[in-house]
């Protein structure tokens, strides 16, 4: 009796078209999986940047909401270029008979009467209080540009006129990959709880 064996192996070339297409699909797979992750990373600088921006805007927003409005914000500052109400900055007037000022720093007095100077700092957002500074953004930001616009009503010339403050501010995650780094620019207006 002749027994006839049925079994039947692949051929060579089989094999290759089998090995080329599992290759192709890892090799889509691969791609994907990395676009997921670079997209998750970015997903969390760009959150950590907002987090941390978020955190500096509401310390400044209580502190300037809140401002003495019976004292003069030049008074915080040497050689003061106008005596405000409220606000001053450091810097150029936009419109000086309405009151309106810009700058790269702020200086007001704040509720419990000390001096109060938001700046930047070699890349970090800064506040001063009676002469003590402290950051108030993490070192993983990176503050390019700050800029402040103070409104205020000069000598209580326009009774309708409430005091406030523009915050524009240029940011970006430092470290990692340049790739990943989130770049924002972020602006709030913040005004005077104080009324007359």
């Amino acid at each position: 009796m002749l027994h006839k064996n049925n079994q039947r192996g692949f051929t060579f070339i089989e094999m290759i078209t089998a090995i080329t297409i599992f290759a192709f699909l890892m090799i889509m797979a691969t791609g994907i999986f990395q676009s997921v992750v670079e997209g998750q990373r970015q997903a969390v600088n760009a959150q950590d940047v907002q987090e941390s921006i978020r955190y500096a805007i509401e310390v400044m927003s209580k502190e300037i909401r809140t401002a003495q409005g019976d004292h003069d914000g030049s008074t915080c500052i040497p050689a003061a270029p106008a005596s405000f109400k409220t606000y001053n900055t450091n810097e150029t007037y936009v419109d000086g008979s309405q009151g309106i000022t810009e700058g790269d720093e702020l200086y007001f007095r704040n509720k419990d009467d000390q001096c109060v100077t938001y700046r930047l700092n070699g890349g970090q957002l800064e506040i001063t209080r009676d002469g003590v500074a402290l950051p108030i953004t993490p070192d993983e930001v990176t503050v390019s540009n700050l800029e402040f616009t103070a409104v205020n009503d000069p000598a209580g010339a326009f009774h309708y006129l409430q005091g406030r403050v523009t915050i524009r501010m240029d940011v970006e995650a430092t470290g990692g990959k340049e790739m990943d780094k989130q770049r924002m620019t972020v602006q709030t207006t913040v005004s005077s709880r104080f009324y007359e």
